[in-house]
């Protein structure tokens, strides 16, 4: 990814460094909001979604956390004592995660893991990050690869938001209406990001109730042995098995 359009990533860095000045998110309809900030995105423990917390407890072996970002999830994983590897598509987002004190760390996108995949117990994709796929035919396309390639007893730790009950950023009851009549899952979105004087590129994202997710999850080789989290609002995470 170039830095020139990587807003997000500049805002990592920046974070990473001190700052505290929050990105925008702009909708493909022109909406724009306020993003979550270094406060969502650099967190520590006690202030990550319920379901993340409670997630840590069933993790195990070495980890691939995938879209790592600024290193939130490595950084207190390998705190805990695991064998952790941030994965990030942005150079400035590995930056970032290098200064906060991760120690291993690689930039790529997901489509370039291929037999790499295998050597991971855990796949940590938390931070709504089931959005990284970008729509229901990509998360098929790459989940499938990844049961043909990881050990039978990997797990994956898949976060997203339900779409329609308000907690999911970007998203309203009349853009995912247009979606439907467009054809499109309701959650399926596309965004970007402004930080200071930068302007990034757009990028589709998808955020899925848990019944979505697990109608998508068929036929792909993994089914969701458990899914944690407590309120509709907030994000859920589907810890998933091979099949």
């Amino acid at each position: 990814m170039s830095s020139g359009t990587d807003a997000f990533g500049h805002a990592l860095l920046d974070w990473a460094k001190g700052g505290t000045a929050t990105e925008i998110i702009e909708r493909d309809d022109g909406l724009t909001t306020a993003g979550a900030g270094p406060e969502v995105y650099l967190a520590a423990f006690k202030g990550w979604p319920s379901a993340e917390r409670q997630s840590v407890r069933s993790m195990r072996g070495r980890v691939l956390d995938v879209g790592c970002g600024a290193g939130r999830v490595a950084l207190d994983l390998q705190e805990r004592g695991f064998d952790v590897v941030g994965l990030d598509s942005s150079s400035l987002a590995i930056q970032a995660a290098q200064i906060r004190g991760v120690n291993e760390l690689r930039c790529a996108s997901i489509d370039a893991l291929g037999p790499t995949i295998g050597s991971f117990d855990t796949i940590v994709m938390f931070g709504n990050n089931f959005g990284i796929f970008g729509s229901s035919e990509g998360a098929r396309k790459v989940l499938m690869e990844w049961a043909k390639r990881t050990h039978p007893r990997a797990r994956i730790f898949l976060e997203s938001t339900n779409p329609y009950c308000g907690g999911a950023p970007g998203l309203d009851r009349a853009y995912y209406h247009r979606n439907k009549v467009r054809g499109d899952l309701p959650g399926q979105a596309c965004f970007r990001y402004h930080y200071d004087h930068f302007f990034g590129s757009w990028f589709p994202w998808l955020f899925v109730s848990r019944r979505e997710m697990a109608l998508l999850l068929r036929g792909t080789g993994w089914h969701q042995a458990r899914v944690l989290g407590e309120r509709a609002s907030e994000p859920y995470v589907a810890i998933l098995e091979r099949d």
